[in-house]
């Protein structure tokens, strides 16, 4: 018997030494999320979701990839705009972010104002900042330890063909931007002694799959920008990329797995935030608070027909300039028609604004038809879609270069567009500041913004019927 015991104990302390030498495994939990562009209503299932991963994992980091604002007027017209928005985040306990395009739409002072109250550092590292401006609390990288790990991540903006992210360059005075390839090298070497290296990313897919081929140091890259749906995993060699659609309805947990250290296994989950059967009671009473404001909800309008495009809300906002005005035609670029679904119901003020968080300033200007050409084929290759239009209609084809040809005008009145006649042509200052093409007329304003002229639109034009508007044909 003694002999037996003896056996027996002898087992167990070599389990245990084995035990104790073997490989120790490690896991890190990120959550991320990108593209919100201040969906508040969301916020309270946000919060439940957070709350019940942090549960199971209480060593989770939670990750903005970008634009925060942008996209709901009870954040973006706040007395001190976007304040909603980062106090919501404060509460639910991010952990990091690093800037969108649209972080620029409040300018300076507006990025400035969401450093000072976020209770979270934001990382960017193809930008800086005047000193003047002071911006406080963002760095080009960060690095946290979990769980004896040291895990670095990087921050990045998009960057368009002006070399500035996506915002009317006027907000960007101050802002000095270089493409995230040409600092990369020197954060990933400053970061090597870290377990793994993250990038927060704002540049779009496409743009981080290739970042991800030219950086194989990176671990994963947590994106947004193009608010691609990442369902599941995707390596880009070693490189996990993710993205979690946009307006927070759904969120991202990444999980990564080291063994003394060394890392030896990623995966991702794409989980449903709206689907979420429970909510952060803190939170929904904060929403319920932000959206209280009556103003908002003044019905400005009916929606006589149910609306299911881009292109017919872009026909109704580039009529109502185009009226207002008495412009011969109106254009609008795709990206600044911000939903595509409209049911038939009661149109708000929220509704306009929402549709319109931009409310840039109306230019006129003088256009040849030539010179109207040139304007639809600019759009097409920066806004990245066919430009919307009311006073006339048009069809195109696209080359093998991706660029607009064949482009056949037809104008209201059921006349081709003279290339050698002068038109009055009305639209917002973001495309006159942004749109690179061949014109003389400078143009001017008509001190008057896009969502004022709407509003007067509304009141002449009070029973809405664009469910069907269709002006642009691709062949």
């Amino acid at each position: 018997m003694k002999k037996v015991s003896k056996l027996m104990m002898a087992a167990f302390v070599a389990v245990f030494f084995l035990s104790a030498c073997g490989p120790k495994e490690q896991k890190i939990y990120i959550a991320s999320i990108n593209d919100m562009h201040a969906n508040i209503d969301n916020f309270p299932k946000l919060g439940g979701i957070v709350d019940s991963l942090r549960s199971v994992h209480p060593d989770l980091l939670l990750f903005s990839a970008g634009d925060m604002r942008s996209g709901n007027p009870i954040n973006d017209r706040y007395a001190e705009p976007c304040k909603p928005m980062i106090e919501l985040m404060n509460t639910v306990g991010f952990n990091l972010a690093c800037f969108g395009n649209h972080e620029w739409d409040g300018g300076p002072i507006g990025i400035r104002n969401v450093l000072g109250w976020a209770k979270f550092p934001f990382v960017c590292a193809n930008v800086t900042f005047d000193d003047t401006l002071q911006m406080p609390n963002v760095y080009p990288y960060t690095v946290f330890e979990r769980n004896g790990l040291k895990l670095g991540v990087i921050g990045a903006i998009q960057l368009g063909l002006n070399g500035l992210p996506d915002s009317h360059p006027d907000n960007c005075v101050g802002s000095h931007f270089v493409p995230i390839e040409d600092v990369l090298p020197q954060y990933i070497d400053e970061l090597k002694d870290c377990n793994a290296i993250f990038l927060l990313s704002h540049c779009g897919y496409e743009a981080d799959r290739e970042t991800a081929e030219k950086f194989p140091q990176l671990t994963a890259i947590f994106g947004g920008h193009t608010h691609t749906r990442v369902a599941e995993k995707q390596l880009v060699g070693d490189v996990m990329i993710t993205q979690a659609e946009s307006k927070i309805k759904y969120l991202t947990l990444s999980t990564f797995t080291f063994r003394d250290g060394k890392l030896v296994d990623k995966d991702m989950q794409l989980l449903s935030v709206k689907d979420f059967p429970k909510r952060d009671e803190k939170v929904a009473a904060m929403v319920k608070e932000y959206n209280s404001d009556p103003f908002f909800s003044t019905v400005v309008a009916q929606n006589l027909t149910p609306v299911d495009s881009y292109e017919s809300l872009g026909c109704l906002m580039t009529d109502a300039i185009r009226t207002i005005t008495g412009a011969d035609m109106g254009f609008q670029n795709p990206g600044g028609v911000r939903f595509d679904t409209l049911s038939v119901r009661p149109v708000t003020i929220k509704d306009v604004f929402t549709l319109d968080p931009f409310d840039n300033e109306i230019i006129e200007y003088t256009l040849s038809g030539e010179e109207i050409i040139r304007l639809m084929k600019c759009c097409f290759i920066t806004d990245h879609g066919p430009i919307y239009c009311s006073g006339c209609s048009y069809k195109y084809k696209v080359d093998d270069n991706g660029e607009m040809t064949d482009i056949e005008v037809t104008l209201e009145n059921g006349k081709p567009l003279d290339m050698k006649a002068k038109y009055k042509v009305v639209m917002n200052s973001y495309m006159t500041s942004v749109f690179d093409y061949e014109h003389e007329d400078e143009g001017h304003s008509t001190f008057r913004t896009s969502n004022d002229m709407m509003m007067e639109f509304l009141a002449q034009h009070p029973d809405l019927d664009y469910g069907k508007t269709s002006r642009v044909t691709e062949e």
